[in-house]
């Protein structure tokens, strides 16, 4: 089967990279900037969090989206925020009932597709992982994860065997829309970390960091819960219990969550450096998306909604990145007063 993956950025040329590892011969469309990069480099490298490492050379690379004229089979890697555009380009090059895999974090992307591309098969999925990239044609993997998606035989046929050969999973389940909140949950220290301007590790090992993305995934499950989901484990404990353990003393965290930390010690978001470079982010499909399905349900979520907030604050030169977790507090604070204030109208 003829593989595209459309958008190979860091996550793209990652899993790119991957398949060629795995016997496959993935075509990647990525910018010419990033192709010259990997051919000046000889090839692609990547490497993961265990310290393991692949070589895999050079793969079939273009900028043409007429590659997609044969695809079979496209992961699309793109950010949310390109998803539109990139949704043009399939409706415009893909054949009729070409299977489209969209990686996207977040919830409603996947929407703008379906409506662009009507004649195309488009399977949602999530990769649960970080990816770093690190010049000369390396990519690092900073976190554990798997990749998620929505049933379908040809793509578990196609991909499954080829990803295990670099520790990779690739998941599906009958009840994705529960797995797509449970990973959500996770994604909402995205913009914590963002704004802290630190570390994963370093950032995940502050008690007042935690604290506020206690708060956050405290409002997801409420919002889960009036949804009727039961939200999948993705981690070693039950989604229900990591509000609580983030609310735990330094000491005790650090003992009862070793594996949460087994991450890169300079592992960062992708939101840190969507802002870091001064891009847009994907806020909105993250705890954006809490936000909008709780006010759907009459909920407040206030510590979404402020986080929110703050990264736009970012995104548009009003606010400096590397808050510290008692600033974060205090627009939270606002955000609370803003809510009691319309109520009391």
């Amino acid at each position: 089967m003829k593989i595209v993956i459309l958008g190979a950025g860091a996550i793209g040329c990652y899993l790119g990279a991957a398949l060629k590892a795995g016997g496959l011969a993935p075509t990647l469309i990525a910018r010419p900037r990033v192709i010259a990069d990997i051919h000046q480099a000889g090839g692609l490298t990547i490497s993961d969090y265990q310290e393991e490492q692949w070589q895999v050379g050079t793969p079939d690379m273009t900028d043409s989206n007429e590659a997609l004229a044969d695809a079979d089979i496209v992961l699309l890697t793109v950010k949310c925020l390109a998803v539109e555009e990139s949704a043009q380009l399939l409706h415009q090059y893909c054949n009729a009932g070409t299977l489209v895999l969209c990686l996207q974090n977040g919830l409603g992307s996947d929407a703008i597709i379906k409506r662009i591309c009507p004649t195309l098969n488009i399977v949602r999925g999530i990769v649960g992982f970080n990816v770093a990239p690190l010049g000369e044609g390396r990519f690092h993997r900073g976190t554990e994860g798997a990749i998620y998606c929505e049933p379908n035989d040809t793509i578990r046929a196609a991909l499954t065997s080829a990803f295990a050969k670099t520790n990779i999973q690739l998941l599906s389940n009958s009840d994705y829309e529960a797995i797509v909140w449970a990973k959500l949950q996770l994604n909402l220290n995205n913009a914590i970390n963002a704004l802290s301007g630190l570390p994963l590790k370093t950032e995940l090992e502050h008690a007042g960091y935690r604290r506020i993305l206690s708060a956050a995934m405290t409002e997801l499950l409420v919002v889960a819960k009036a949804k009727n989901l039961n939200l999948p484990k993705l981690t070693r404990l039950p989604a229900r219990w990591l509000p609580p353990l983030m609310n735990f003393p330094d000491w005790l965290f650090k003992k009862l969550a070793a594996s949460m930390l087994a991450i890169d010690p300079q592992a960062r978001s992708s939101m840190w450096e969507d802002l870091h470079l001064g891009r847009l982010t994907e806020v909105e499909y993250l705890n954006g998306a809490v936000v909008k399905a709780a006010s759907k349900l009459g909920i407040d979520a206030p510590v979404n909604a402020a986080l929110c907030t703050l990264i736009h604050q970012v995104e548009h030169h009003q606010r400096h990145e590397g808050l510290s977790s008692s600033e974060i507090e205090k627009a939270i604070k606002k955000e609370k007063k803003k809510i009691e204030q319309k109520k009391g109208r």
